[in-house]
């Protein structure tokens, strides 16, 4: 059931942990606080990707779970709020692993891990093209009647709305980053 965009959003969150963790290399490497730091702002970062990617989780929802259940019979709030759990911890977990690797002096090991991230990403977006590239209700896709993204307005104003949403964050993040590299 869970094969879905609701499952390619917890890795997106991991391998933008990582390049936060590539791109703070030069404090982590040195300092073990910088470690956790760039831990909890992968995870701050998840959690604003998840925030950014919500609206498809109300308003999408079969496109959220890729057309693979009805979801007008879930309990979406619960699982968003879970969701939202599981983005935050990915996010963290791709920065402190990635982090941590550049720490221990294992830089070649810290690059596969974060390149590791991105073909797991690359995978199930791989797996689920046909599903990301159409929108509508399960019953529409199953019948080869959902129409092509950009066709449906709404999700082309969300997707520029969810850039904002994400962007902002991820470039102050990494603006606060780089100031503190030039600083040390």
């Amino acid at each position: 059931m869970m094969l879905a965009t609701v499952l390619i959003d917890p890795p997106t969150a991991l391998f933008a942990g990582g390049i936060l963790a590539l791109i703070s290399w030069k404090l982590v490497k040195v300092n073990l606080d910088e470690v956790w730091r760039v831990g909890q702002l992968s995870a701050a970062w998840g959690l604003a990707y998840g925030i950014g990617v919500g609206w498809w989780f109300f308003f999408r929802p079969d496109w959220m779970f890729v057309y693979t259940t009805d979801t007008s019979k879930l309990p979406l709030v619960p699982l968003y709020m879970l969701f939202l759990f599981i983005c935050t911890l990915w996010g963290g977990l791709g920065g402190l692993g990635v982090a941590l690797l550049v720490h221990l002096k294992k830089p070649a090991l810290a690059v596969t891990a974060f390149a590791s991230a991105i073909l797991g990403w690359a995978l199930f977006l791989f797996m689920t093209l046909d599903q990301y590239t159409h929108v509508g209700t399960r019953a529409e896709y199953l019948a080869g009647t959902a129409r092509a993204l950009a066709e449906d307005a709404n999700w082309l104003m969300a997707s520029n709305v969810s850039a904002v949403v994400c962007g902002i964050p991820a470039v102050g993040i990494i603006v606060l980053q780089v100031r503190r590299m030039r600083a040390s």
